[in-house]
């Protein structure tokens, strides 16, 4: 290797190693100036030597977008969904017929991990000549048997590694050609940003970062995607040809992280149900804390060798099932319905609520999108209704609660003909307490 190929290399690896520590440990050794200044030099040292750059170079994340949209691949193995459960009850029957169906022989243990609320994907590496690792594809789930190819995208989130060494490969006991599932989400402080840029743009806000997640994922802009910071945390280890790849989930996640993945800490080999259902206690108790959007806990048989054993119904394995949580409500009376009036003169109501606590913050405002939706909803000023956080940073109004102790309000909302942001010139953040009041009685 040339003297300046050596250079360029090690430059690289020392900017993953900084890159690992800021978007998967989210220990920083670096200020973003000093980390940027290395950055500015690979990329000055590339441009001096084009013929040394490399498709896992840091500087090379953010590629040119699709041609022709997003191709269709065949997945190595299905990707399913969980079946639910939302009881104790049904948890336990869950777990019976877990030990039904595996046998008197058999050793049942579980490991629990948070339910993250995001998109699911499943990414590709090759061995390259030097026996690392390259990301070759990153596929969408679809409809479970043939997902999107959105490498493109997938290229752009910083947690996910473009190359693993084959040091790291060994220590983690991963070949060089597997694959990796996991779920791409959106931090909780990203979608914030990103819905006040959005209400700045006179743009409805999105409704929650699981779907925001996923309509980013499929633009056909990389610039974007990179913009959005997304973020992704691997939950299944596999071969390439999509067998469990170690004997036990618990090992799989162990190695995922000795490789550089993201893997959520809040995970645990746990023996009995019993233990389950303290786990949950304390993942739905530590949800409002965590920085992204949990809705529940997943729990999977450990043993790869029973799981096989146990095996699928039609539609989902059966040796997993996602415990959900309730959706975090709670019932508060309408005070009014306001206007908010984007940049481009777009009306958005909203509905001012005498403040009510829900998953441990206070909510005193709720969209209510647009006038079809007040209509749906039935709704008058005075009204009870219901607010939902459930998966959604937003609060919403699903319905209105009408019983001896929540009485029908009295006013209709009008929704004004005609308006702009220079008609009404008042701040479009939702919290706005200047906002027009358009009420008739």
């Amino acid at each position: 290797m040339s003297a300046p190929a050596q250079k360029l290399e090690a430059l690289r690896e020392k900017i993953r190693h900084h890159e690992h520590l800021y978007y998967v440990l989210d220990q920083p050794s670096l200020s973003d100036a000093e980390f940027d200044d290395l950055m500015r030099e690979l990329k000055r040292l590339e441009a001096e030597h084009p013929d040394l750059v490399t498709p896992d170079s840091p500087t090379q994340r953010v590629g040119g977008k699709p041609k022709e949209g997003f191709a269709k691949v065949a997945h190595s193995r299905a990707m399913l969904s969980l079946d639910n459960v939302t009881s104790e009850e049904e948890l336990r029957d869950w777990d019976r017929r877990v030990h039904q169906l595996a046998g008197e022989n058999a050793t049942i243990s579980y490991v629990c991990e948070y339910k993250m609320d995001g998109m699911s994907m499943a990414l590709q590496y090759h061995a390259a000549a030097d026996k690392s690792a390259h990301l070759q594809r990153g596929l969408t789930r679809g409809d479970g048997t043939t997902g999107e190819d959105v490498t493109t995208n997938v290229r752009t989130i910083r947690s996910i590694p473009l190359s693993i060494s084959a040091a790291k490969l060994h220590k983690a006991g991963i070949p060089a050609t597997f694959e990796v599932r996991g779920e791409v989400v959106m931090p909780l402080a990203a979608f914030v940003k990103a819905n006040a840029e959005r209400e700045a743009q006179g743009l409805t806000p999105a409704a929650n970062p699981r779907n925001y997640a996923a309509g980013t994922i499929r633009t056909l802009e990389p610039n974007i995607v990179a913009q959005r910071r997304l973020d992704f945390y691997a939950y299944f280890l596999l071969t390439e040809r999509g067998e469990d790849l170690l004997p036990e989930q618990a090992e799989a996640l162990d190695a995922l992280t000795t490789a550089g993945f993201r893997v959520n800490p809040h995970r645990e080999a746990i023996p009995t149900i019993d233990k389950v259902l303290a786990f949950i206690e304390r993942a739905e108790k530590n949800r409002a804390d965590l920085g992204y959007e949990i809705d529940g806990v997943v729990i999977k048989v450990n043993s790869t060798d029973v799981q096989r054993r146990l095996g699928y119904t039609g539609r989902a394995p059966r040796w997993a099932v996602a415990f959900k949580f309730t959706a975090r409500a709670g019932i508060t009376q309408v005070e009014d319905i306001r206007i908010q009036v984007g940049r481009t003169g777009k009306l958005t109501p909203v509905a001012v609520l005498t403040p009510v606590s829900i998953g441990g913050t206070t909510v005193s405002r709720a969209t209510l999108h647009n006038a079809d939706e007040i209509e749906r909803l039935g709704l008058l000023i005075g009204d009870y209704v219901k607010v939902e956080r459930g998966g959604d940073v937003i609060p919403k109004v699903v319905e209105v609660v009408e019983d001896k102790e929540h009485p029908r309000g009295h006013k209709h909302f009008r929704f004004p003909p005609h308006a702009s942001a220079s008609t009404f010139p008042f701040t479009s953040s939702i919290n706005s307490s200047r906002a027009p009041r358009w009420t008739s009685t």
